[in-house]
């Protein structure tokens, strides 16, 4: 295959990869709207989107290593001159992902934190009606007296 083809279809791929990206920060931004709902079927359903997008983001990782494999060390030096706007853009699209996800934990672990108060709280309730539940649960139904 010519070099000048495989280089075009190195950025190529990027250009897909740069695009997944943007689809998975929609699909971040999304998520954490749900999280805010805590809508708990809506977001497997989002994890699901996003792992498949992941999935693409590595297939098309692995086809441009092929790819590079293809090309002398001076085609890819030159690739990587005409790529580097390409790459910019992914190193901080990478770099928004890995912030949205960090704040979707936050919020995630804030929202734990609820349940495991109520939960506890719940707990303590059970513990005192315990305490007062025994003298109730002795006494007969019926007077011996009648």
């Amino acid at each position: 295959m010519n070099t000048q083809k495989i280089k075009q279809l190195i950025l190529d791929k990027l250009k897909k990869e740069e695009s997944c990206l943007k689809d998975l920060i929609l699909k971040i931004d999304e998520q954490k709207k749900i999280i805010k709902t805590k809508d708990k079927n809506r977001i497997f359903d989002i994890i699901e989107e996003k792992n498949s997008l992941i999935e693409i983001f590595k297939n098309l990782e692995e086809e441009v290593d092929a790819q590079l494999e293809l090309l002398p060390q001076g085609e890819i030096q030159n690739l990587v001159e005409k790529g580097e706007v390409l790459k910019t853009s992914i190193e901080k699209l990478l770099k928004k992902i890995i912030m949205m996800e960090e704040e979707c934990e936050v919020e995630i672990g804030s929202n734990m934190q609820e349940i495991e108060k109520k939960i506890f709280g719940l707990q303590r309730g059970k513990k005192i009606r315990k305490g007062y539940g025994g003298v109730f649960k002795n006494r007969p139904l019926i007077s011996k007296k009648a």
